[in-house]
């Protein structure tokens, strides 16, 4: 009976060793299996300082956030947008529903009318969706803001979000070129704001809601209200190395204030959809839209189309609602990249929306920017502000780091004598994220965290090298292969076979240098590189980060057969 007792013991604890070493990064799977597999991200660099109170004060009293939303509807309510067919008599259509034309964007073929009065608007609406020579007949909805070596003073102590997508390093490759344009279509842009002098386009600025492009009206002054869209532009190139306040992601780009949006940061579908036909047929290269509403709309879907079309990146926020399977419109749609928001823990944001659609995330939590000259409330992190500068949280502010980033990969090829299309910057934001969350892509992080460093440097995971060894020659630091070297997948994924018999150290590796440069096939300062912490043998599953190695006393290794 003792016997018996203690085999039943012996074998609880064997149980319990075993659910404890489930629990460990390398997971035993059994000699039987012949094979290490697991998963490997790059990783970002750490994150160097997180905002502090230092330069702003912390109280409610009399201190307003962004200006609130008045609107009782969530649609204009005399308005109507309307897409004819080519051959229709629009006159006739016209006089018989007595409505007139306030507006039409020309090249998406489309007229908002007025004149509905008392009738009902969605029975109206139905009546000329059934005209023949009606393509689609909408209500005219309403979207709102998405917000809740340098020397710039405020750079070091506020502006955490750099360090937590690598750009300090990125920079080393690229600050970026006046060559590269970008479109903010918001509440405009504090023109005279001292921290964006010399990167604002004035030549093309329109403020869309006191002009109208089609009858030659156009108003110029795209001046910000509000102070959203000046902390937008701020993050993707406030003017950097002035001495002045903040760094921009890009030292030098050109961006065009789209005035969209009223004082309360809410605008009407169609005004947004005019912003972006203004943007494209003026030649940005990306447009930033830190901007959504609830419904899905034909005529933004076609201005969103109409600008891929003519191979013009967009960048759209996912939407505050912090709600699973919800992205905002635009973000929702297939021709834009989508973007999610992340603290400064790496944890998705309480507000950030995310679902099927999503593709990246970045900083938008307490994140410091340029704003109008005046007093300033941010909810999320409970911070007041006052000046030129404010805390501002919201996907909105995630999206714009995207498409600072996105600038700066163009201004690089551009320098190269290349160009990049929406899908290849996209796929090389894609290939060099921080995977975060369930592995590979999942709807909470989209692909995972931007690395601006890593997309800049070009260093995918496709070109991330597997391999197990021993580090045999202490002094001249070599590693001898134990495996064949293999090629991560574009999910992440890898699978070593042909192991030798034994437990060796699993290693993964991205060589930046080229052939012909001095660190070319040996792992040194600058590559990317990873190696498990405990000798593995075949069976076993292992995942790794992928950190860039920065150390300058770094001593180098060589793989050696």
């Amino acid at each position: 009976m003792r016997s018996y007792c203690r085999e039943i013991i012996l074998l609880i604890l064997l149980l319990l060793s075993l659910v404890i070493a489930g629990c460990s990064d390398s997971t035993d799977l059994g000699d039987d299996y012949g094979y290490i597999r697991g998963h490997i991200t790059l990783a970002n660099t750490p994150i160097e300082s997180v905002a502090t109170q230092s330069s702003v004060e912390k109280s409610k009293n009399n201190i307003k956030g962004l200006r609130g939303s008045t609107q009782k509807n969530n649609y204009v309510a005399d308005e109507i947008i309307v897409s004819f067919s080519k051959s229709a008599d629009i006159k006739k259509i016209l006089k018989k529903y007595r409505l007139s034309v306030k507006k039409s964007i020309k090249r998406l073929g489309t007229k908002t009318l007025i004149g509905v009065g008392e009738r009902d608007i969605n029975a109206l609406i139905k009546e000329l969706n059934n005209e023949p020579e009606v393509a689609y007949a909408e209500l005219n909805r309403i979207v709102s803001i998405m917000g809740i070596g340098v020397n710039d003073p405020d750079y070091s102590n506020q502006q955490w979000n750099y360090s937590a997508i690598s750009l300090p390093k990125a920079w080393e490759i690229s600050t970026g070129s006046t060559e590269v344009t970008v479109a903010v279509i918001d509440t405009g842009i504090d023109l005279d704001h001292p921290d964006l002098q010399g990167q604002l386009d004035l030549e093309n600025s329109i403020n869309i809601l006191n002009s109208d492009p089609e009858k030659g009206i156009i108003d110029t002054n795209s001046d910000d209200d509000n102070g959203h869209g000046t902390h937008v532009a701020g993050i993707i190139g406030a003017t950097t190395n002035n001495q002045e306040g903040i760094a921009g992601i890009n030292w030098k780009v050109s961006i065009i204030p789209i005035k969209v949006l009223d004082y309360y940061g809410n605008g009407s579908i169609d005004n947004i959809a005019a912003g972006i036909e203004w943007a494209v047929d003026h030649g940005v290269d990306m447009i930033n839209l830190s901007v959504g509403g609830d419904f899905d709309s034909q005529i933004l879907k076609d201005a969103i189309d109409y600008a891929h079309d003519k191979e013009v990146t967009v960048i759209a926020a996912s939407g505050n609602d912090g709600e699973e399977d919800y992205l905002r419109y635009p973000a929702a749609y297939e021709n834009t990249i989508a973007v999610g928001s992340i603290d400064s823990s790496l944890d998705l944001s309480k507000f950030s929306n995310y679902g099927l659609e999503l593709d990246f995330v970045a900083p938008g939590g307490g994140i410091y920017s340029t704003v109008p000259n005046g007093n300033y409330y941010d909810k999320y992190t409970d911070t007041s502000s006052s000046g030129y500068y404010a805390i501002f949280s919201g996907t909105s502010m995630a999206t714009p780091h995207v498409t600072g980033v996105a600038a700066l990969l163009l201004a690089q090829a551009r320098a190269e004598g290349n160009n990049l299309t929406p899908e290849q910057l996209k796929e090389e934001l894609r290939l060099t994220a921080q995977d975060l969350g369930d592995k590979g892509r999942d709807d909470q992080f989209g692909y995972g965290l931007i690395n601006a460093h890593a997309a800049l440097a070009d260093a995918r995971i496709t070109k991330a090298k597997v391999f197990t060894g021993e580090e045999i020659d202490y002094l001249n630091y070599q590693i001898k292969l134990k495996s064949d070297i293999i090629n991560v997948s574009e999910n992440g994924t890898y699978e070593l076979k042909n192991n030798d018999e034994g437990n060796y150290y699993v290693y993964c590796w991205i060589d930046l240098d080229q052939e012909g440069e001095e660190g070319y096939n040996k792992i040194d300062k600058g590559d990317y590189f990873a190696k498990t912490s405990s000798l593995l043998g075949s069976g076993n599953n292992t995942n790794l980060e992928l950190n860039l190695i920065t150390e300058a006393d770094f001593k180098e290794l060589k793989v050696i057969d």
